[in-house]
């Protein structure tokens, strides 16, 4: 491949010519690069991949491409400018792999919540499908741990040159707001997409709601000629984009309509209207959140060509999805959710659901994670005060912040009731294990399906899950 096709379609510089011309693979980590790949020399907010260009030369670079046109770059090997580079990347990529998204259809799901539940849907109905989100990145039978909700631009493009070699069919993505405001999926056209709700979170990132907002609506121009995006119209913000858009409600008239019509205590009865067409199924997912995203998921499958009565007769075996609503079985008369809820709209959200179906207190475990927005701190604890009976506040994931000044932000929303601020995450599980009555329901909040505690820059392991499991079964 020539230099001018990896690089059509964009303005660059070439400000060193080397010898060889014959280019393998392409990665912008040092570590995996091989004699005649491609270093992509990324500068990000912690390294910056032009500090690491010798050592990709040693290991056998035959082009670097760089964004930063200071340095005295070495001689003997290609060097290639782009301004912008980690916007530019998806392209690049494209250009070098042959541009094997065209290949796919591509369903991308975006919203501040909702996004892994619906891919999982999703994937129960689509299943000749790759998928790629929070919890992970999959391309059939072959697993991948998630760097990012939405990889990398380049990650991105080979994972789908992966499916197309696989024969996959579907590509399902979960689509950061990040992603989309710095130009990660830009490269993309997607066949169908949904957008969930905007609640606040990432305000670290975005600065406001509405740069939050303008990042996730942005979504809609990348959608291919003759797609509608699909929102939820039950949500401020995605009514915005109405007027463009299919839409999906438990409230009011939309193109789709559902009602939970029954909670039992493995999941909910429900009611699905398109038209004049209604059909009730039973599911194991729980709550009105996840009504809403059932109906996302049937619209974007209709908006994929696909027949509405085998969307509906798939949705009864969609299973519950790790860390979402995930119920720890114990003989204790007692209900543990482990779930993922990490703002104040998705605690909200699940809180409603175990109010209705509590029969004792409910009593919540939750904290907030270091390095992020800290506006929505307080808010949580307003939250979990209104929709509990017992709070237990405690440490999510502190990354580089002081646990204790990230619960005194916490602790400014609490109400009167009866709570315990105990920054040991394991030691705060315990204390709420040991105090449940029959007929309680303890929800553990915030970390859902990781298996991870972020402390400082480490990883520690830690799953909630287990973590509950161990005190259950030694009460």
């Amino acid at each position: 491949m020539k230099i001018e096709e990896i690089f059509k379609g964009l303005d660059y510089v070439v400000l060193r010519n080397g010898e060889n011309k014959e280019f393998k693979e392409m990665d912008y980590d040092s570590r995996s690069i091989s004699k005649n790949d491609v270093f992509v020399a990324l500068v990000g907010s912690v390294v910056d991949g032009h500090n690491f260009i010798d050592k990709a030369i040693n290991q056998g670079a035959s082009m670097i491409i760089v964004e930063r046109d200071d340095i005295d770059y070495p001689e003997g090997v290609n060097i290639v400018y782009v301004k912008n580079l980690r916007e530019k990347l998806g392209k690049i990529a494209s250009n070098f792999y042959g541009y094997p998204q065209n290949k796919l259809k591509i369903v991308g799901v975006t919203g501040t919540n909702g996004k892994t539940t619906s891919t999982y849907i999703l994937e129960s109905i689509l299943t000749n499908s790759a998928r790629i989100g929070t919890t992970g990145y999959r391309v059939l039978d072959e697993e991948y741990p998630a760097k990012n909700t939405t990889p990398e631009s380049l990650d991105l493009i080979k994972l789908m040159k992966k499916s197309v070699e696989k024969g996959v069919e579907y590509f399902l993505m979960e689509v950061s707001s990040h992603a989309l405001a710095i130009g990660r999926v830009n490269m993309l056209r997607f066949d169908s997409a949904i957008f969930t709700n905007l609640t606040q979170d990432h305000l670290d990132f975005h600065k406001t709601m509405e740069n939050y907002y303008q990042a996730k609506a942005s979504i809609v121009n990348l959608m291919k000629d003759g797609s509608k995006l699909i929102v939820n119209k039950d949500d401020k913000y995605c009514r915005r984009l109405e007027d463009k858009s299919y839409t999906f409600s438990i409230k009011e008239d939309a193109n789709i309509k559902g009602e939970i019509l029954e909670y039992t205590l493995k999941g909910m009865r429900v009611k699905i209207t398109k038209g004049d067409k209604e059909y009730e199924i039973v599911t194991k997912l729980m709550g009105e959140y996840n009504l809403s995203n059932i109906l996302g998921v049937v619209l974007c499958c209709l908006n994929l060509g696909m027949d509405l009565d085998e969307v509906i007769s798939k949705l009864e075996t969609v299973k519950s999805i790790a860390g979402r609503f995930e119920i720890i079985e114990n003989d204790k008369d007692v209900m543990v959710v482990v779930d993922y809820a990490h703002t104040p709209d998705g605690l909200e959200n699940i809180l409603k659901t175990l109010n209705i179906m509590k029969k004792n207190r409910v009593i919540t475990v939750f904290g907030a994670g270091g390095d992020r927005d800290n506006t929505k701190r307080p808010i949580m604890a307003d939250v979990a005060s209104r929709f509990s009976d017992v709070v237990y506040i405690t440490s999510d994931n502190p990354r580089c912040e002081d646990p204790e000044k990230i619960l005194d932000d916490v602790e400014k929303g609490m109400h009167d009731i009866e709570y315990y601020r105990i920054v040991d995450r394991e030691e705060a599980i315990k204390k709420a294990i040991q105090m449940l009555q029959k007929n309680d329901i303890l929800l553990i909040a915030g970390k859902g399906h990781e298996d991870y505690q972020i402390i400082g820059r480490e990883k520690i392991h830690f799953d909630d899950r287990e973590i509950a499991k161990k005190y259950l079964g030694g009460r």
